[in-house]
């Protein structure tokens, strides 16, 4: 009975130790990099995001397609999200113009301001994330926290 007890609890124990490491292994990589050189405060002009992820190293190509034009809000592929975080007082949500798949685990996810499409001076906290299921990306979720200045 002690020995049961025993090998009830180590299991547990063993449980709690590798359980962090199992969710670890489908966690995407993502990292951004936001571009102010088209966002001028005041103006309608968009800025761009641009979002590298990986897997154990290796890079992710099949997130999601090119979408939209760049001349109206789109909806990102699916699996995909953009949302601010925290924005300048009086300051507004980004909304994606744009969607571009490069191909080589790169993509580029281009922006305005949701009101008026201005930009007002600050900076832009901007969550990136990713959560797909499928045949060739089996469980994979990650998110980043960015900031876009606007001087």
């Amino acid at each position: 009975m002690k020995s049961v007890k025993m090998f009830v609890v180590l299991a547990a124990v063993l449980g709690l130790l590798l359980s962090p490491t199992l969710a670890k292994a489908d966690e995407a990589l993502i990292q951004t990099k936001a571009a102010a050189a088209f966002a001028a405060p005041g103006g309608a002009d968009s800025a761009m995001i641009s979002v590298v992820v990986t897997k154990n190293g290796f890079p992710v190509k099949n997130l999601g397609e090119t979408v939209g034009d760049g001349t109206a809000p789109i909806t990102l592929p699916a699996g995909w999200e953009l949302a601010t975080h925290i924005v300048p007082a009086g300051g507004s949500a980004l909304v994606p113009t744009e969607f571009y798949n490069w191909g080589d685990g790169s993509y580029t996810i281009r922006v305005v301001p949701v009101v008026d499409t201005q930009w007002l001076a600050g900076d832009y906290h901007y969550i990136v994330g990713v959560a797909k299921q499928g045949p060739r990306v089996s469980g994979l979720r990650g998110k980043a926290l960015g900031v876009l200045t606007v001087q």
